[in-house]
């Protein structure tokens, strides 16, 4: 058995599997069921939504003006390859990529 006659039964036993399974849903959803035996939950609320006025807080608005990092310590592309040139990195742990 070559792969072109693999790939060709594999192709033919999953399409009658499917098409089995189809079948099969057709003949089993013909059936009507009792309304008491759908097994639906439903939900009335008597709630109408509101409609809120949003007020900005002046607290939120200074904290995104100022940022809480002070200094991060990061250096820039060009100074990292500085650094490197004057071999002042230290390796404290491997690099794993």
């Amino acid at each position: 058995m070559n792969w072109l006659h693999f790939i060709l039964w594999t192709a033919g036993l999953y399409l009658l599997y499917y098409a089995a399974m189809i079948l099969y849903d057709l003949k089993t959803s013909g059936r009507a069921t009792p309304k008491s035996a759908l097994n639906e939950l439903t939900f009335s609320e008597s709630i109408l939504p509101q409609e809120v006025e949003h007020l900005p807080d002046k607290k939120a608005e200074e904290a995104k003006t100022k940022s809480p990092i002070i200094a991060s310590g990061g250096v820039t592309l060009k100074n990292l390859f500085g650094l490197c040139r004057e071999e002042a990195i230290l390796y404290t742990r491997p690099v794993s990529f």
